[in-house]
């Protein structure tokens, strides 16, 4: 069993609503409509953050860093059809989950106006 956990800050999210380049390179087209299905700008950096926050954990869990080989968009984070955070996993990051042998992956997401917390458990 290996755990990732990380954590930011919600304001440093505002900025990067409307830079297209780094939504592009961090999330899949189905996380960015989920993003911006919220109705005001809190919502949606509170939604990119824990987005970002769960795909770090992910990260973390499969013992690389983000930038150790495993790409933003290799990791996808949206609601399951009761809400709760899923994780489907993609190229390099599927890969190494399959190397891990593990079988499963969990994700939980908190946040605050100012905080986005994630924590992942794979086994």
């Amino acid at each position: 069993m290996k755990v990732g956990n990380d954590l930011v800050e919600v304001n440093r999210f505002f900025k990067l609503l409307s830079n297209k380049r780094f939504m592009l390179k961090v999330f899949t087209e189905e996380e960015i409509n989920h993003i911006f299905q919220a109705k005001d700008k809190q919502k949606q950096a509170e939604r990119m953050a824990g987005k970002f926050c769960a795909k770090e954990a992910v990260s973390k869990a499969l013992g690389l860093g983000v930038s150790e080989g495993i790409t933003f968009r290799s990791i996808q984070i949206l609601p399951n059809e009761k809400g709760a955070p899923q994780v489907t996993l993609f190229d390099e990051a599927k890969n190494v989950f399959n190397v891990l042998q593990f079988k499963e992956i969990e994700i939980s997401i908190t946040n605050t106006e100012t905080f986005a917390s994630a924590v992942c458990v794979c086994c």
